[in-house]
């Protein structure tokens, strides 16, 4: 991003750290799991995601699927009062980066969200509710995963043996994503894989990648896996179906420069 060239000082720290942070995909699964498993009122389910256009970026919503939705916006980014300032439609806020952390300190302009990018890290973005409650939305960065997948058909090849539909290059990502599959059988067979890094709030469960089975419309799953939280490959096998997910190359080569 050329624009680096014309900041200086804090301004232009601030921009090299906004070029490392921002871009990705983002959700708040985690979130709104863990508090509808502790009772708490959750916040609705949130996806973003942020990519480099032209000198700034664009922020678009996205839901489990990957699929786009109605927010669509461009995020530009300038020097302001020795500060990065970053605006989206007529809101400016300025941000100043602390550490790996670039957060906000200033809004100027007409900003009527009720939720506001209060700082971007490594690992999330928060945005902070308007109205001076504090109340916070944690979206996670989500790493790419493309998977296969195998059902056995319902009906066996002449020969006796099992006929398999399969499938391969789905792509979800660990923060909620999901991706369906169906095969080409006259009727069907229709599942979803679901994948999650979860990162228990308290108890002494440890954080874990975990791959789902649902079917379709069924929030409860029929099986999980589960693996490291930092592997590069989680599958399962429960007979109805079978699929092996791996962390997308191009994400892996990403995430080790930041």
């Amino acid at each position: 991003m050329t624009a680096g060239t014309t900041l200086a000082g804090a301004a232009a720290a601030g921009l090299a750290l906004a070029e490392a942070l921002l871009p990705g995909t983002y959700t708040n699964e985690e979130q709104v799991a863990f508090a509808a498993e502790a009772g708490r009122p959750a916040p609705p389910w949130a996806g973003l995601e942020i990519r480099p256009d032209g000198a700034g970026f664009r922020l678009r919503s996205v839901d489990p699927y990957g699929a786009h939705g109605a927010e669509d916006q461009r995020m530009t980014l300038a020097e302001a009062d020795g500060r990065l300032a970053i605006t989206t439609g007529r809101c400016t806020r300025l941000y100043e980066a602390q550490g790996d952390t670039l957060r906000a300190v200033l809004s100027r302009g007409v900003c009527r969200s009720p939720y506001a990018f209060d700082r971007f890290t490594p690992e999330a973005m928060y945005l902070k509710a308007a109205d001076g409650t504090g109340a916070e939305i944690e979206l996670r960065r989500a790493r790419a995963f493309r998977c296969w997948a195998a059902v056995p058909k319902r009906a066996p090849r002449p020969d006796g043996a099992v006929d398999w539909w399969g499938a391969r290059n789905l792509v979800l990502h660990d923060q909620g994503g999901r991706v369906a599959i169906a095969t080409d059988e006259a009727e069907p067979q229709r599942f979803e894989l679901r994948m999650r890094r979860v990162v228990f709030p308290t108890g002494p469960n440890q954080p874990s990648l975990v791959l789902y089975v649902h079917r379709p419309g069924e929030p409860r799953a029929l099986a999980y896996s589960w693996a490291d939280p930092g592997a590069v490959r989680v599958g399962i096998n429960i007979r109805q179906v079978q699929a092996s997910c791996t962390l997308d190359q191009k994400e892996a080569t990403s995430a080790g420069a930041r």
